[in-house]
């Protein structure tokens, strides 16, 4: 039941849109608020897809971001990924644009403590995003470079910026 809901959102968004535009990005994603402590500078990379209406467009992104850490005193064996999944709006002033909307956001770490015991831990949590960035029409395809403010549980301690580049078509 849910499969079908999901593929019936997604006709009726292709229905009623001018245009709908697939595409990639990859950047780098920062961490702030108290996730500064533990992650540095970490890659990003995932897919976008956009439906243009006449004053705005829905945007949807699915990322993947391995989070990368100075290393832990003790700990070994450490991995760490984030999966923000985005939906919401943008509109548009020229190449401008600006929105947000709502963020779910899967985490996973797993490493091997001082006993040699491995921890595994994953959680999810919902949020919000902002959202800037500029779009270069060239030659039928969109290079889009996007600033976007993850707002992970809406907790400002658990922020990250995520800066990418792509193209859609």
């Amino acid at each position: 039941m849910k499969l079908l809901l999901m593929v019936l959102l997604a006709a009726s968004v292709s229905a009623f849109s001018g245009l709908v535009e697939f595409g990639g990005h990859a950047g780098v994603f920062l961490p702030a608020g108290d996730d500064l402590d533990l992650f540095k500078t970490s890659p990003i990379f995932g897919v976008d897809v956009l439906a243009h209406m006449p004053m705005f467009a829905i945007e949807g992104s699915l990322s993947y971001a391995p989070l990368s850490t100075d290393g832990l005193l003790g700990v070994t064996d450490y991995s760490a990924s984030i999966i923000p999944v985005l939906a919401g709006i943008r509109t548009y002033s020229g190449p401008i644009f600006y929105g947000g909307g709502l963020a779910y956001h899967a985490t996973s770490v797993s490493y091997v403590d001082v006993a040699g015991v491995t921890q595994d831990n994953t959680d999810s949590k919902f949020g919000g995003y902002g959202n800037v960035g500029m779009v270069l029409p060239i030659g039928g395809m969109d290079i889009e470079a996007s600033l976007k403010y993850h707002l992970v549980d809406f907790d400002f301690d658990s922020a990250w910026f995520g800066l990418t580049a792509g193209i859609n078509f």
